[in-house]
């Protein structure tokens, strides 16, 4: 009988050539998500959008399970394409006036801080927090933050040095300014715990072509 690493190995089709240690770029697909890829290729191939309610009901039992991963209500969570488009639609969602601003982390990855940058037609300001090594420093984006400060914008695991944020002290200081707390997660969302009803994140993007794979 096989063990339980052999059967997770077994459904693991890179282990067979490689030991893979890349999940922070790109996973491999597992069997069960190639299969289920196939599964609804073939089932568009023969029947086209007849019964694409059934698929639509697929989608809310995905949004079911991405609220059970991080502790939120179902109704708390919307499914996007990938992380930056959730953090555009963050980012031109809210009701900006001039003078706002925005503290970032000077280690972010582009995806976190372009769409930031682009409200600055609209006067706001962008205040990057310099971080040596990636490290987050709770107290020096505490000292950024001001009166005008909307958002708070942090990865949650830093894409260049694994640095992982504090993300509980980051929402405490961000609420005490009266600023909302925005995680990009996609770094450690599926390979390390997080429950946002603890940690009290008011925003998060991710997507699943990582560890959650």
């Amino acid at each position: 009988m096989p063990t339980p690493w052999e059967t997770l190995r077994e459904a693991m089709p890179v282990t067979r050539k490689w030991s893979y240690f890349d999940h922070a770029a790109v996973s491999p697909l597992p069997e069960p998500t190639r299969q289920v890829i196939r599964d609804w290729a073939d089932h568009f191939a023969e029947n086209g959008v007849v019964d694409w309610g059934v698929w639509n009901r697929r989608i809310e039992v995905v949004r079911e399970l991405a609220a059970q991963r991080i502790g939120a209500a179902a109704s708390e969570i919307a499914l996007i394409r990938n992380t930056t488009e959730g953090i555009s639609l963050i980012a031109e969602g809210l009701p900006w006036q001039a003078g706002d601003n925005v503290v970032v982390p000077d280690s972010e990855f582009p995806s976190n801080l372009y769409p930031w940058m682009n409200l600055s037609d609209r006067g706001v300001e962008v205040r990057q927090v310099a971080c040596p090594d990636g490290v987050i420093d709770p107290k020096e984006i505490e000292s950024a933050c001001n009166e005008r400060t909307r958002i708070v914008a942090v990865s949650w695991v830093g894409y260049a040095c694994g640095w992982r944020a504090d993300l509980a002290a980051l929402a405490d200081l961000a609420h005490q300014q009266g600023a909302l707390l925005f995680v990009d997660a996609i770094q450690g969302l599926g390979v390390l715990p997080l429950d946002v009803s603890d940690v009290h994140v008011d925003f998060l993007a991710a997507d699943g072509h990582k560890w959650m794979l």
